[in-house]
């Protein structure tokens, strides 16, 4: 742009002059023999500067990389996702602290379950032995209670009938929700959405803890346990990327076997047919989870053991199963 300035002016002055010469005349002339060497040493200049500029004046060029080149191209890792965000599932996908957490919330749930069956079981040998009849058993109303007791002179069995309400309560409600925390737990280290049914598992749970009668209780247990199942089922066709896998195997399968005998305890709830062996076979139910768990929490240790050193950042490199 500048030569090209330059030579429209010299050009102009040119102009100009000659212009002048015609009409002054040579007594009027005003560029003399010097500046017009001048002038054409300029457009010289200006022709030689136009065809190639100093590397000064070089155009700038920005070199763009596109923003793929940028992710990984390991065909394993290939989500709709920035580079930033691939960081953030890598680290909590290998999260140990994650890991152990999902697994201790898990024993606590399995332990509170248990509880809560030796809880029933003894609430039932209590009221079998006082002869207590089945219908006043499936009776949840404080009314019904103590018109049963005033009539019949048992006093301590209502009292008892109230610890073990609140127990019974309490009991369930932590074990729901514990299996709740599993549910989200897994759902952040998995990213799969098939957790959300240990998450509506607990949450029927707890609704079935609070419930008032009979029938809604037994109705929400049976949405409860059957929800366990399609987890159960979801463990057994999870994929193992590491060792230890055959440990796991053992545990998801003592958690179907669990489930499916809570499901059985279910039916029977809803027919009314309940007695000992259904509650005897729920606290082998449970005893089965508690085992689960301890099982996937040692086959855990035992790969962090043999496989990941100690960790810099206090993140390890464990790839979840």
């Amino acid at each position: 742009k500048n030569s090209r300035t330059a030579v429209y002016s010299s050009t102009f002055i040119i102009t100009i002059a000659s212009a002048q010469v015609q009409l002054c005349g040579p007594f009027h002339m005003i560029l003399d023999e010097a500046g017009m060497r001048q002038i054409s040493e300029d457009i010289e200049q200006a022709e030689e500067y136009e065809e190639s500029p100093p590397e000064s004046c070089m155009p700038l060029t920005i070199e763009s990389v596109p923003l793929s080149t940028e992710i990984d191209d390991n065909p394993e890792r290939k989500r709709p996702y920035l580079p930033s965000c691939y960081n953030v599932y890598d680290k909590i996908k290998g999260s140990i602290h994650l890991a152990f957490l999902s697994h201790l919330c898990f024993i606590l749930a399995s332990l509170f379950y248990l509880k809560l069956a030796l809880v029933t079981l003894n609430w039932y040998l209590c009221t079998k032995r006082r002869g207590v009849p089945q219908d006043i058993l499936d009776e949840d109303t404080e009314e019904v209670w103590t018109s049963w007791t005033s009539e019949n002179g048992a006093d301590y069995i209502f009292d008892k009938w109230e610890a073990y309400r609140l127990e019974y309560e309490l009991f369930y409600i932590m074990g729901a929700l514990f299996f709740v925390f599993v549910g989200l737990l897994d759902l952040i280290r998995y990213f799969d959405c098939l957790n959300m049914v240990l998450v509506l598992a607990g949450v029927a749970g707890m609704i079935s803890a609070l419930s008032k009668t009979y029938q809604a209780r037994t109705i929400w247990d049976f949405v409860s346990v059957h929800m366990f199942f399609i987890e159960a089922i979801n463990l057994l066709l999870r994929k193992h990327d590491y060792e230890g896998v055959a440990c796991f195997r053992v545990g998801d399968v003592c958690f179907l076997i669990g489930a499916v005998l809570d499901c059985i305890g279910s039916y029977v709830g809803i027919a009314e047919h309940e007695g000992l062996w259904v509650i005897q076979m729920d606290v082998f139910s449970c005893c089965l989870w508690l085992f689960s768990a301890l099982t996937d929490i040692t086959a855990e240790i035992y790969y962090l053991r043999k496989r990941v050193g100690g960790s810099s950042d206090g993140i390890g490199t464990v790839q979840c199963y």
